[in-house]
């Protein structure tokens, strides 16, 4: 049997904890003050980059990129539909000696935006949004509105840690802080390169579609279906070879995405990242005086929540997948209503989105049958949603594919 498996999802956002001291690239570095930690001088980088091959500088500058020990980071994220540009600004900073990074994530998005791709995205139209994480090696924190952060590792019992979904891989591999383009430099192929301004260059590379999904929100790189196409990756490196600046358009993957009909209201998507400060000092990245719980401990799988029970999705997973419940009030993002299990056989047909429609329909029925206090509080007014973990089974001889999955109907209270 053959196997395919997809959850629908919705996201969330973040304040920054970090502090760096304002010493830019090629400055003098000031004496670490008291509680900070003085990094060593950045050399140009542990390979001679422009001593390299002109189309291998850029991935030798990705072999380089820790020798800064230290910088300070920007991510853009723009997202573009009929109803203008969603924005998902993520600044913070880097400390690859201690693998840690600190991070705030801001996102705007206007009212005007689609609201299906906003919550396919984890957006909420006319919001501004944010989110703060910590991360130490393969550990992500999340800190809620309430102040005490939520601990997630790769340790954890694989159930749980499947549905913690894209949250993990904010653990990099280039940098302590992931998913950015940072993540491609080392597989790149310069096709051509310029000058820039005070010594550095501009390079146009190329990345392998499957790399380059690395540098995707998790949001979209959960959904992309196929091997993604090759990706162009401008690379700006200043005079001593380090990475100031990448950025990729990925309409090319967006458009093979529309023909699969996935994401057909996102028309455009954008990605952009910026280094500066190489070699500054930082503060301490976690503070010892900050209260933290384990995140597999306090949080439920939605499909365990009780009809009638409602739940916070402020967990920093940017998906309803695992919520923690909380009483009905003020500290409450949603109310469950319904449960329902899916399991239909189709013959001669792709099962594809079966599951999710037939969800849709039957939570319907029990939105109409529930309690009114149950959903009276539905912002919008008289709507209801469903998630849920679809699995698509095909037969490797024969006509017949299953569907199959557990969803949740609830609906929204803000």
């Amino acid at each position: 049997m053959r196997t395919r498996q997809r959850f629908r999802a919705a996201v969330v956002a973040l304040p920054l904890l970090l502090a760096v001291a304002g010493c830019e690239s090629g400055a003098e570095r000031p004496a670490a003050r008291s509680g900070e930690t003085a990094s060593p001088a950045a050399s140009p980088s542990r390979l001679p980059v422009y001593d390299m091959p002109r189309h291998k500088q850029p991935s030798a500058a990705g072999d380089a990129l820790a020798d800064s020990g230290t910088a300070r980071f920007t991510t853009t994220v723009t997202y573009t539909a009929a109803g203008g540009s969603a924005v998902e600004r993520t600044t913070g900073v880097l400390d690859w000696r201690k693998d840690a990074a600190r991070a705030e994530r801001v996102s705007r998005v206007p009212a005007g935006f689609p609201e299906d791709i906003a919550d396919d995205l984890g957006l909420t139209p006319g919001l501004t949004e944010r989110q703060e994480y910590a991360v130490e090696g393969n550990e992500i924190a999340y800190r809620p509105k309430g102040g005490t952060w939520l601990r997630y590792a790769a340790s954890d019992p694989k159930e749980f840690a499947d549905g913690v979904g894209g949250l993990l891989g904010y653990a990099g591999d280039a940098a302590p802080w992931g998913n950015t383009l940072a993540e491609v430099l080392k597989v790149s192929f310069a096709l051509d390169d310029e000058p820039l301004p005070g010594g550095g260059r501009r390079y146009r590379t190329q990345v392998d579609g499957l790399q380059a999904q690395s540098a995707l929100p998790p949001a979209v790189d959960g959904r992309v279906q196929g091997l993604a196409p090759t990706q162009t990756v401008v690379v700006d490196l200043d005079r001593r070879g380090r990475l100031v600046r990448a950025e990729a358009d990925y309409g090319k993957l967006l458009a093979e995405q529309h023909a699969k009909g996935v994401l057909p209201g996102l028309t455009g998507l954008r990605v952009e990242f910026a280094l500066t400060g190489h070699g500054a000092p930082v503060t301490a990245l976690v503070p010892a005086t900050e209260r933290s719980e384990t995140a597999r401990t306090v949080l439920t799988a939605i499909a365990k929540v009780k009809p009638g029970a409602c739940a916070s999705t402020d967990t920093g997973l940017g998906h309803p997948g695992l919520v923690r419940v909380v009483p009905c009030g003020g500290g409450a993002d949603l109310r469950v209503f319904g449960q329902q299990r899916i399991d239909e056989t189709v013959r001669n047909a792709d099962p594809e989105g079966l599951a999710d429609r037939l969800a849709g329909e039957r939570c319907r029925g029990d939105f109409r049958a529930a309690p009114a206090a149950w959903t009276a509080g539905a912002r919008p007014a008289d709507t209801f949603w469903s998630t849920g973990d679809e699995k698509l089974t095909f037969a490797f001889t024969g006509p017949d594919a299953h569907a199959r999955g557990d969803f949740t109907c609830y609906v929204k209270l803000r």
